[in-house]
């Protein structure tokens, strides 16, 4: 049940936070204005903007009216945006004008309107402006945000994300251990309960499975993160949502740009890419090859990636983009040890991974279709088909070998015409998808490949329709309802049949309805929100270990999550809290057990649970702690900061051997902060920290923990604003710490420890023309 005391307590704590934050401001004053229409008539629920535009600072009231309540000092540029409106903006500086009005022209129904080019600056704009909408946790990282880390794997780029907890298996390698609010703690490797898209699209298999390991985050331009149902559209079958990465197009490339990077054990990172746009057509090219000799023994890795893009608006009203993804990936799985191993012996590989040659060698295709129409001045239609194939070898306790082709679409209808005069955004969608694959095993002879031991072909065919409608009931109350219908078969045809016919098929179907409710004052917002996710098992879990012909007889995972919270975006402090509380009924969770006695190594095996029960906290917040100690011309020097907290405490509720203990895999407190200083010649230097301060459980019996951990870092980077380009230089794990950041849950081996690098240091350059 919903423990109503302890979260109080939490979000007591975290507002108390919120109330000592010193926020040191360099402001002027306040600055009010008046957004109208070209008639004269106010525009309520403008937008209001500063500058760049990264954030709303205030909304226009009933009678078009806002404050903007710290304005900093010196010239800058206010912009007001409102769907069906062009934007509008006004120079001011707050020591010669303190109230401005903002007329806004009607957007014609020939153009795009509310819709833009897909992959522009504007459509990252409105992104921005559309997840103030939502009524629940997102968040969104920005191309400055990505761009200030190694972007080596998500764990760089969505640390500051509360909720999300992201860790790499081996150093700077993509391969992670990753959780949103507890989803996926079953999986010792790759990724489940999360729906990883490229563009809107589906990167991964029709089942849900997925990996990370053909994502290049120097061609990511921003990535949404969709918190459990918050992710209807993208997803309403995952516990945690969906992680979506927008690329980089011919509108926000330049038409030169080299990067190149290296440091520890080996870690080489390199790009060239090239984009541009003209008369409609715009095109964007990236190859980029990493490569590690890792930390620890087996663990070297390589991956070679190509994105291609191209767009063309073909009309006013009608925008198509055709993307491609190619990745060669090749690496060394090092495996995890004991507790012993891990203090005695951290760069160690486990012996029968390097005995036998763990790895995972694969070519990944994927192919991608955009279309964008604007059929009136409120309704938009999106169709975007995608083919992806892959092709993989590897070897672990036996040496898979895979051939997968996976179809799939959506096809997407968004009106935003008021309903009884009361403003309105509904959304229609329909997203079938297939699987085809050729899974074969065979004995592992050193990695090469032995005596046959499977032979299968799998399939899935899934379809989903949603709908979701949300309704201004007042200027600043929306409700939101929807729902999502998932009917998903998984089929398996037997083709070795000398341990048995395990053919077999299973269908799942359920509808999952969501509720919101989103409260505005100003640009702070209040949020609340039910919703429910269904979540069928991958047919690996289904055919693991411990099958006696046919399927594992696992259901799929219901839960129901409930979420409050609020969010604040002003100009210079920003904050979102949020709790939730999720309870689930056939958790899905991982049994890692030894095969034989006394095997030198485990294979993984899934259950579910009668009852368990996810809850937590969070808290992000990002601000400017001052500004102008410095000058240089018109100038000035800044202090930003941001810090992220997360509490979770997930149990098994109601289990025949573990009821009342914790589920493990996840620290109950993660936190990360990072303070940055700016020089106005270009130098900026951002001190951070991260870290797990308390012990917490590596397996269901609760008898084991992984030690508190912390990562301290440094990173400095030199801007030539005249030149194009930058250097830099980073430091991960100062303290040079031996620790594990990233876990094996419930390994009957006992070997549930991933030892993270020890002090490395990164230098690099980028340049663009």
């Amino acid at each position: 049940m919903f423990d109503v005391r302890s979260y109080a307590r939490s979000a007591g704590f975290a507002l108390a936070a919120l109330a000592a934050i010193p926020t040191i401001l360099t402001a002027q004053g306040a600055v009010r204005g008046r957004v109208t229409g070209s008639d004269g008539a106010p525009v309520v629920g403008a937008y209001i903007l500063l500058d760049s535009a990264i954030v709303p600072v205030a909304q226009a009231d009933m009678s078009g009216r806002f404050t903007i309540a710290a304005f900093p000092a010196g010239p800058h540029t206010v912009t007001a945006r409102r769907t069906g409106y062009l934007p509008g903006s006004v120079p001011v500086d707050a020591a010669l004008r303190t109230d401005i009005d903002i007329v806004l022209e009607a957007a014609a129904p020939t153009t795009l309107g509310a819709v833009t080019v897909i992959g522009s600056r504007g459509d990252l704009a409105e992104t921005r402006i559309h997840l103030q909408t939502i009524a629940g946790s997102v968040a969104l990282i920005e191309p400055a945000a990505i761009r200030a880390t190694r972007q080596a794997n998500l764990s760089d780029v969505l640390r500051f994300t509360p909720g999300v907890y992201v860790q790499s298996r081996f150093g700077a390698a993509d391969e992670s251990q990753i959780s949103v609010r507890g989803s996926g703690l079953r999986s010792n490797f790759h990724a489940r309960g999360i729906n990883l898209l490229v563009n809107g699209m589906p990167y991964r298999n029709a089942d849900g499975f997925t990996d990370f390991e053909s994502l290049e985050l120097l061609t990511t331009e921003a990535i949404e993160v969709y918190k459990g149902a918050n992710a209807l559209r993208f997803g309403g079958s995952t516990l945690g949502g969906a992680i979506n990465l927008d690329t980089k197009t011919g509108y926000t490339a330049s038409p030169v740009s080299i990067f190149a990077e290296g440091g520890s054990f080996g870690y080489r990172k390199a790009q060239l890419s090239s984009g541009a746009s003209a008369h409609g057509f715009d095109y964007y090219a990236s190859y980029a090859r990493t490569s590690l000799d890792g930390y620890r023994d087996w663990s070297a890795n390589q991956r070679d990636r190509v994105n291609l893009h191209a767009g063309y608006r073909m009309s006013p009203s009608l925008d198509a983009r055709a993307f491609y993804i190619f990745a060669h990936v090749q690496e060394h799985l090092p495996g995890s040890l004991t507790r012993t191993q891990l203090e005695t012996d951290p760069r160690a590989a486990d012996s029968t991974n390097f005995a036998n040659r763990w790895g995972r060698d694969y070519d990944l295709h994927h192919l991608g279709v955009q279309l964008r129409a604007q059929l009136g001045a409120t309704q938009r239609l999106d169709v975007s088909p995608y083919f992806q194939f892959r092709n993989i070898d590897h070897p672990i306790f036996e040496v898979i070998s895979q051939i997968s082709h996976d179809f799939g679409a959506e096809v997407r209808y968004e009106n935003t015409t008021p309903l009884g005069g009361l403003e309105n955004r509904l959304t229609i969608g329909v997203q079938p998808a297939w699987l085809s694959m050729q899974n074969r095993q065979y004995v592992n002879v050193r990695g090469e490949h032995g005596a046959l031991t499977r032979d299968e072909r799998d399939g899935v065919s899934t379809g989903a329709g949603y709908f979701e409608d949300a309704l201004s009931v007042t200027p600043r109350l929306t409700l939101t309802a929807g729902g999502r219908y998932d009917r998903s078969s998984r089929r398996v045809a037997d083709y070795f049949l000398s341990n048995g016919d395990q053919s077999d098929e299973r269908v799942y179907s359920a509808l999952t309805p969501r509720f919101g409710a989103l409260y505005s004052v100003g640009v702070t917002q209040l949020f609340a929100n039910a919703s429910r996710t269904v979540e069928p098992p991958l047919l690996l879990e289904l055919t693991s270990f411990g099958s006696q012909g046919g399927f594992n007889p696992l259901d799929a995972q219901d839960a129901w999550q409930y979420e409050l919270g609020a969010r604040r975006r002003g100009a210079t402090l920003a904050w979102e809290v949020a709790a939730y509380d999720v309870e689930l009924r056939g958790e899905l969770v991982n049994l890692n057990i030894q095969p034989f006695p006394n095997a030198p190594f485990t294979v993984p095996t899934y259950r579910n649970v009668s009852r368990s029960r996810h809850r937590g906290v969070e808290l992000g917040v990002a601000g400017e702690l001052g500004r102008g100690i410095v000058a240089r011309g018109a100038e000035t020097d800044r202090i930003t900061w941001q810090g992220s907290y997360t509490y979770a405490r997930y149990e098994y509720v109601r289990d025949p051997d573990f009821a009342g203990h914790e589920i493990p895999g996840a620290p109950r407190h993660y936190a990360s902060a990072q303070l940055t200083y700016v020089h106005p010649a270009g130098l900026s230097i951002t001190p951070s920290i991260e870290l797990a301060p308390v012990a917490y459980f590596v397996n269901s019996a609760n008898t084991v923990t992984n030690e508190p951990w912390s990562n301290i870092g440094l990173r400095a980077e030199w801007t030539f604003a005249s030149l194009g380009g930058s250097v830099f230089a980073s430091a991960r794990n100062l303290g040079d710490r031996v620790q594990s950041q990233s876990v094996q849950v419930d390994n009957a081996a006992g070997r549930y420890f991933e030892p993270s690098d020890r002090r490395t240091i990164y230098v690099g350059l980028r340049w663009a023309h």
